[in-house]
């Protein structure tokens, strides 16, 4: 392994054990040098891409400060189960099945004739904390026999490796709102603050529809990036 890739390793394994806190300047250029007995241009190697990868933030002219880990880093562009995420960000987190009931699908999603479903609902915390409240609504047709244990665990699994559809695609929208009641019992957080809404439908292969999904997230602790390219 290229000596860049252990300080990356070292200093990212730090920062997730909150060693450096958020805000506060690493070690500079010049210490970390004499720690790990290198160049400078391999430290500089090494917190380049930290900073690319979101967890430091170079300021020129006064050093390195940690990012707050916390932020949850939502991928609009790619179709991935929070579990998936969780795993790819090395995330403390844990998941709370707090629904799971049949009913209707809501309006808001634009169905146009009553649609069967099972309702999920799931609290998503971050180091003890609430940070998103997801609402899925499976669609009882595709999945009639999903359990309880099965939606707790993951749905994406479930309809992979238990059912063996293939998801091929989603569509999404992101607005911004207020919180409502659910929102501020769940996550803690005053009237009025505003939360981002994704709300996703998730197709199979056959172009059918499997899930809808409303995932509410604290704003303080959402971000996204999408890739754009002109032309």
């Amino acid at each position: 392994m290229e000596k860049y890739r252990e300080i990356y390793q070292d200093i990212q394994a730090r920062l997730l054990d909150r060693e450096f806190e958020q805000g506060r300047l690493l070690p500079s250029d010049h210490k970390l040098m004499q720690t790990y007995g290198v160049a400078r241009e391999t430290v500089r190697k090494a917190m380049k891409q930290l900073a690319e990868d979101g967890y430091v933030q170079r300021l020129r002219g006064k050093g390195t400060i940690a990012i707050d880990q916390r932020q949850f880093h939502f991928p609009l562009s790619e179709i991935t189960s929070y579990t998936e995420l969780v795993q790819s960000e090395s995330l403390r987190s844990q998941n709370q099945l707090v629904g799971f009931e049949p009913g209707w699908l809501p309006k808001l999603f634009g169905a146009e004739e009553p649609t069967k479903v099972t309702r999920v609902v799931r609290l998503r915390k971050v180091d003890g904390e609430i940070d998103i409240i997801d609402y899925d609504y499976v669609l009882h047709s595709v999945a009639p026999d999903l359990t309880a244990e099965a939606a707790q665990r993951s749905l994406f699994d479930y309809f992979e490796n238990g059912l063996g559809l293939e998801i091929d695609y989603a569509i999404k929208t992101l607005t911004v709102e207020q919180a409502d009641a659910d929102d501020r019992r769940y996550m803690q957080i005053p009237a009025h603050t505003p939360v981002v809404v994704v709300r996703s439908k998730t197709y199979l292969k056959d172009s059918s529809v499997v899930s809808y999904t409303e995932s509410r997230h604290r704003a303080d602790r959402f971000s996204s990036v999408v890739f754009a390219k002109r032309h």
